[in-house]
């Protein structure tokens, strides 16, 4: 089997990574004493100082965590009293004067009930869509 030089560039980042196994060290190593452009390229990329990798705190993970929850928690909260509101001026008993409304009387306060019901499902619906867009 012939070994080029593309073949040794190949393995330069397993053997710079330490990962290497033994035969593979000792053929890059061997073609690095001819080829000393290759050897310069090598000793270059050993001494480059790579930036620090900065992991992110424990306690920053946790806190997404969290708002994810809470937002998911207020998101169920809207949507339950949102149908609550919305089918709360719906509520209507007929008898013989006509229809009544249980709980609520009068036509403005229905309208408003569905004013705010409205509110609640916007409300609702920019949550499920800042929530599908976080990945949830």
């Amino acid at each position: 089997m012939n070994i080029t030089r593309d073949v040794v560039q190949d393995l330069l980042t397993v053997y710079l990574s330490g990962e290497a196994t033994a035969d593979t060290r000792a053929l890059v190593e061997e073609w690095l004493r001819t080829d000393a452009d290759l050897a310069r390229q090598v000793d270059e990329a050993r001494r480059g100082d790579l930036p620090p990798v900065t992991l992110p705190a424990p306690s920053v993970e946790q806190q997404a965590l969290s708002r994810t929850k809470r937002g998911l928690r207020w998101r169920a909260i809207t949507l339950g009293v949102a149908i609550y509101v919305s089918t709360l001026p719906l509520t209507v008993t007929f008898n013989r004067h006509g229809f009544q409304g249980l709980m609520i009387q009068d036509w403005w306060e229905r309208i408003l009930l569905l004013a705010i019901a409205a509110g609640l499902w916007v409300a609702y619906f920019r949550m499920s869509r800042r929530l599908r867009r976080s990945g949830w």
